[in-house]
């Protein structure tokens, strides 16, 4: 199938457009200038036509792909996937606009019953799609089917799955912080488990270090898995965290934290450390030459410009110790950081 346009989407969190056109226009700005934008949504223009396997490639994109324009009706969308006809295409249907703390499974509900009646009509026409929860596979075609508020017109786009492309529909994990949860953190590292793909029977029985664990969001999230975790972190834990058997944690913070502390080896190293990537990535090689883990779930801050202009060099350094494939996002929760997940 030949589907090409020189239209490239990408959608983002809220308050990263400006960054995400910015790395755009400094790594692609030769050959793409931007078009149209909304709140958590760019489009590019290129003076040539893109094919599916085009890759924005942006560390702030959530999703991206070719963009197929704006869409009034349900059966415009329709008629925009004609050239699909013949191919079994994942189907994703999911909000434009999105808070950091997870869309409501009322919203969801909204969206699923958008993606339903698509179904009828695709049905009626002979369009096939894959299962609703059917990942892709690496080459699966997904249509993206993108929805603002009431009388916005659909965003439509399309892409070809490929490594380091989030498998779920708009990298959108249907997940709600729990009431037990110590920390937004666990909502991060949720969606982080998500984006790598790692299944629940490769986590169970692992063991962890965490640095930066207080008060303990992801350490809950990594115990819910069956994982054992060793926390660093100067600050207080949370008590019903404290409490569970398969977490120790050590008071300290991890400059000071010594190799006579830790494992010759652990399964997986994860941070969420409030620190410059550049002190930061100095403690994690350190650690990382000791506990020689074969994944990793590493959050980078970017709380000024300076940072923010630098993070390639700082995921070059990363490259240097971090296992392999590595993978960069910025999940729907995460602020002004980005996820690193490393590891098979």
């Amino acid at each position: 199938m030949d589907i090409s346009t020189p239209f490239v989407f990408a959608t983002c969190r809220a308050g990263s457009e400006p960054v995400m056109k910015c790395d755009v226009a400094l790594h692609q700005g030769k050959l793409l200038r931007p078009a149209f934008m909304r709140p958590q949504f760019i489009t590019w223009k290129s003076d040539e036509l893109l094919g599916g396997s085009y890759n924005l490639d942006c560390i702030y994109a959530r999703v991206s792909g070719l963009s197929l324009g704006m869409c009034r009706t349900h059966e415009e969308v329709l008629q925009k996937l004609t050239p699909f006809l013949g191919t079994t295409f994942h189907l994703h249907v999911f909000p434009r606009e999105t808070p950091e703390d997870g869309v409501t499974m009322e919203k969801w509900a909204d969206v699923d019953q958008v993606r339903e009646h698509l179904m009828v009509l695709m049905d009626a026409q002979g369009i096939k799609t894959q299962p609703m929860n059917a990942r892709p596979k690496n080459g699966d075609w997904v249509i993206d089917v993108m929805l603002g508020e009431k009388d916005e017109p659909i965003m439509l786009g399309a892409h070809q799955h490929a490594p380091g492309r989030h498998p779920i529909a708009g990298a959108l994990p249907r997940l709600q912080l729990p009431e037990e949860a110590p920390s937004r953190a666990w909502l991060k590292l949720e969606q982080a488990l998500a984006f790598s793909g790692w299944s629940d029977d490769t986590l169970s029985g692992r063991s962890v270090v965490e640095l930066g664990c207080a008060p303990g969001g992801a350490t809950l999230a990594l115990l819910q898995h069956g994982m054992k975790v060793i926390g660093v972190d100067t600050a207080p834990m949370d008590a019903f965290v404290l409490e569970n058997p398969q977490f120790k944690h050590l008071r300290m913070s991890a400059g000071a934290l010594s190799e006579s502390f830790l494992p010759d080896r652990v399964d997986m190293l994860v941070s969420d450390m409030n620190l410059a990537p550049p002190v930061a990535l100095h403690y994690l090689d350190r650690i990382q030459k000791r506990v020689r883990a074969s994944r990793m779930i590493i959050t980078l801050k970017m709380n000024d410009e300076e940072m923010e202009a630098r993070i390639h060099e700082s995921l070059k350094q990363l490259r240097r110790f971090a296992p392999h494939p590595m993978r960069v996002t910025q999940l729907a929760a995460n602020r002004r950081e980005i996820c690193v997940v490393a590891g098979s």
